[in-house]
């Protein structure tokens, strides 16, 4: 080729290429599930520099509360210079904890927990959340830590098909052939109810069967469910005192067996018929492996499964992965009424907000969002008026920008519309995204060593979920801290 037509065929494809930039927006343009990117002028001259933010103070200032010298609330003419001393260590390591932003009404609230708390009760704990919190993350080493503190045994409320490979505290398996149904996601359009109790989903070993069909005794299904301690669980959680099980809609009776070391402790019967139903057990002594076994020509809807103790703190691990926290007000109401009534929760932790950010747009989204989201509070509010409320709002999360990771544009807005609507409706708010360091502070959890946050840039590692559940764990307890203050 001649000089001169390769240098019009260079000139060319500069040209071509100067064009497409010229005339491709800054965000790209969206091809299905991937954006075609091309650089700026500005780019090509001077590159944009991402920054992270700086989390390594946050790290640094960790520590545990429960450390801390128990220091006696008295006047300060009665303490000695030691206690004063304490006292000093103690207000200066509390204010590097992150804390939760409470109304007065919403203070009051907390306070009714904190009273079963302090009076050695039983206290239930329900801990809702996206998939940060799946596989008993954030929520293992919550209940351990009040466990230990309060009192209290077992993993508290199970469901009976386990959906993640992997859960921390106990192993699950079951045998027959298990369905579960939730009323999130996809939901199953054969199921002619909404009665799904309290953990966002039911699970079956026998087809669903029509309400409007005569039932036939057709097949005769057999079915177990074990569970039992996870050996790198917390010890605390590897003690199972009493056991419940919550069932409903079977067209048939069904015999249960509850098995324990081989032994058969329980027998008896499923209603059938029945849209809401209990089957409680004492346990042996040192139980840490439950079999129920299951005989009949239908299956119940089975609501979940209970291994906690009767005293002490009581704390349920409910993920729900793929959700936006919007299951309360699609559940039938009285219903769940049954259920919570039996379950009779002190405490909700709600830590959703991460799984609309891929698909919020713009601010009217968001505010429709935080008004769904506040009718969830409010049914949850109906449903159990002495339970106090706590909102996790959403971690940083980042989303990759041509060859950068960045936040998501529209994530601190969801993050103040979360905390707005908990606060207008006294609730607790912990705001994970600026307690983890706000703007682009994901990218240095992943990036530490070891690595506080998976390579998704979206959950945390299991030491990062450490991190966090101490940091509210702290948050918490200084709540708590400040009610005794006040109680004297």
């Amino acid at each position: 080729m001649r000089p001169v037509k390769t240098l019009l065929f260079i000139l060319s494809v500069f040209v071509l290429l100067s064009a497409s930039m010229w005339i491709t927006p800054d965000d790209g343009i969206k091809l299905d599930e991937f954006t075609f990117h091309m650089p700026t002028f500005r780019e090509m001259l001077l590159p944009d520099e991402v920054e992270y933010a700086d989390v390594s103070q946050i790290l640094n200032q960790q520590f545990e509360i429960d450390s801390l010298v128990d220091i006696e609330l008295d006047t300060i003419a009665g303490d000695t210079i030691i206690e004063i001393i304490h006292r000093a260590d103690y207000d200066s390591l509390v204010q590097s904890v992150f804390q939760i932003e409470l109304s007065d009404t919403g203070r009051q609230n907390l306070a009714r927990f904190f009273y079963h708390l302090k009076n050695d009760s039983l206290t239930r704990i329900m801990h809702y959340g996206d998939s940060q919190i799946e596989g008993d993350r954030i929520t293992s080493f919550l209940r351990n830590k009040l466990q230990v503190r309060f009192g209290g045994t077992g993993v508290g409320l199970r469901p009976a098909l386990q959906p993640y490979d992997y859960v921390f505290s106990a192993v699950q398996q079951n045998a027959g052939t298990w369905k579960r149904y939730p009323i999130y996601g996809k939901i199953d359009s054969t199921v002619e109810h909404s009665n799904y109790g309290v953990m966002g989903a039911f699970s079956r070993y026998a087809p669903l069967a029509s309400d409007t069909l005569q039932f036939q005794d057709s097949v005769w299904y057999e079915a177990e469910m074990n569970v039992e301690k996870s050996n790198i669980s917390y010890r605390r959680t590897q003690e199972y005192e009493y056991m419940r099980l919550f069932y409903g809609h079977s067209k048939r009776q069904v015999a249960m067996q509850l098995i324990v070391r081989g032994d058969t402790v329980l027998t008896d019967t499923l209603q059938a018929n029945l849209d809401y139903g209990v089957v409680e057990c004492t346990l042996p002594d040192s139980t840490c492996h439950v079999k129920l076994r299951f005989q009949g020509y239908d299956s119940p809807d089975i609501y979940g499964i209970e291994l906690a103790s009767r005293k002490g703190v009581i704390m349920d691990n409910i993920a729900l992965r793929g959700s936006s926290g919007t299951i309360f007000t699609r559940a039938d109401f009285q219903h769940s009424l049954k259920m919570y009534n039996d379950l009779n929760p002190s405490l909700f932790i709600l830590q959703f907000g991460g799984n609309v950010m891929p698909y919020i747009t713009s601010n009217k989204a968001i505010e429709r969002y935080g008004r769904y989201f506040a009718s969830q509070i409010r049914r949850i509010q109906v449903l159990c008026p002495e339970a106090a409320i706590i909102v996790i709002g959403p971690s940083d999360m980042s989303t990759k920008v041509k060859d950068k990771y960045v936040s998501y544009n529209h994530l601190p807005k969801v993050v103040e519309e979360l905390k707005k609507v908990s606060i207008e409706n006294n609730c607790g708010y912990w705001d994970m995204y600026e307690a983890m360091g706000g703007y682009n502070s994901m990218p240095s959890w992943v990036n530490a060593q070891p690595e506080l946050a998976r390579p998704d840039y979206v959950h945390f590692s299991a030491r990062g979920a450490r991190v966090i559940a101490n940091m509210f764990y702290n948050a918490l307890l200084l709540e708590y801290n400040k009610y005794l203050e006040e109680e004297v």
